[in-house]
């Protein structure tokens, strides 16, 4: 059995989702031949690929990080494009580039089913299928919507034979854009199997030198910082409910670095662990009671795997800030809107019970923790 594994490496969301596949697939099968590609990373250096790498890894990070009003207004454009006209501009930049190297392993590998992880997989995949191409034909061909909001462009992968969604909230806009929807199927986004493992939460905070009587706010910045974490954590020094707090600040060294700082003169009044780039986020999640930061389609399916309650940091990216509004609309996260009313919010978990057990069962209803062994099957053995 061969399965083809088609990402891109726009932030890690994709690349997390497919090593998710890839990892269940190796270990529950032994006749599993997986070939992994990245679309602009790998194959031939031509300069339209590097530029589309480019564009998609520090040319979207640059954008939402110092032009995010302009980069959310364009986004609500495009998703609001006429779904009739050529998109021409987008193929020209990304998808031409791609698809030659895409073709020639789906004519060397003849992978018997292909997992696209990110909407110009699809589309690549639909248009070789449209061009007559007999392995993409005979492959079984699946695509994940990997945030709480259908992306731009969707309609343009209509030619694939699955469409995994986070929900099926999404039925009337997948229809709109063309999509039978029978090929519809709602298992969710696909994470690490640790992150759907129980890990007791004493235990997890007895690893990590946490107080065991506290309850634990954890907060992920992101690669760029979004939401201005500091100002977030000194604007908690005014809650009235006692936790404290695990910052994962990545592989932002000046966030680091400042927090530790402000540990360092006082001003931080609640116990807070300061970390790097951590390989066991799940043990912190199965820690904490609720996680304030960024908030993509995988790092919500981690959360709520994790049955974490949900505080969306301000100035999420285009997709993010969708992500926000669906779950808000259900109940299922908080919005920081302003660092002043960050403290009232973290109150309103640790102080107001009902309001903390309300998240809860909305999570439950909303989370996937089989995301990935769905997939996984679906990928081997059809339906």
């Amino acid at each position: 059995m061969k399965i083809l594994i088609l990402t891109v490496s726009a932030g890690e969301g994709h690349n997390s989702m497919s090593r998710a596949i890839s990892n269940y697939l190796s270990t529950e099968y032994t006749d599993v031949e997986i070939k992994q590609i990245d679309l602009f990373k790998d194959g031939e250096k031509t300069k339209k690929k590097k530029r589309a790498n480019w564009l998609v890894n520090d040319g979207y990070f640059a954008l939402v990080k110092y032009f995010i009003g302009f980069a959310n207004k364009s986004f609500e454009r495009l998703k609001n494009r006429n779904i009739n006209k050529k998109a021409t501009t987008l193929r020209k930049t990304f998808i031409k580039p791609a698809t030659p190297d895409v073709e020639k392993v789906v004519n060397e590998f003849k992978p018997d089913a292909v997992f696209c992880a990110h909407t110009f997989a699809g589309i690549i995949m639909t248009d070789l299928r449209k061009k007559g191409n007999e392995n993409a034909l005979n492959a079984r061909v699946v695509t994940v919507v990997s945030d709480f909001d259908v992306a731009p462009y969707t309609e343009l992968l209509t030619g694939v034979d699955y469409v995994i969604t986070p929900s099926d909230d999404f039925d009337d806009v997948l229809i709109n854009k063309g999509f039978d929807i029978k090929k519809r199927l709602s298992y969710g986004i696909p994470v690490q199997t640790k992150f759907s493992n129980h890990i007791d939460k004493q235990e997890a905070k007895k690893s990590l030198g946490l107080d065991l009587n506290k309850k634990t706010v954890m907060m992920m910045s992101g690669g760029v910082g979004f939401g201005n974490i500091a100002k977030t954590v000194l604007n908690l020094n005014k809650c009235k409910a006692d936790f404290q707090i695990v910052c994962v600040c990545g592989r932002n060294a000046k966030l680091k670095e400042t927090l530790e700082k402000l540990k360092a003169k006082g001003k931080i009044k609640k116990d807070i662990f300061i970390y790097g780039f951590v390989n066991n986020v799940d043990v912190i999640m199965s820690a904490s009671d609720v996680l304030i930061g960024k908030i993509g389609g995988v790092a919500i399916a981690e959360a709520f795997n994790k049955h974490l309650a949900l505080i969306a940091n301000k100035k999420l990216p285009f997709q993010e800030y969708d992500n926000m509004v669906f779950l808000k609309e259900r109940n299922a996260c908080e919005y920081i809107d302003k660092n002043s009313k960050a403290y009232k919010i973290v109150d309103n978990f640790f102080l107001n019970k009902e309001k903390y057990e309300l998240m809860q069962k909305q999570i439950e209803r909303l989370r996937k923790p089989n995301a990935a062994k769905d997939i996984g099957d679906l990928l081997y053995k059809g339906i």
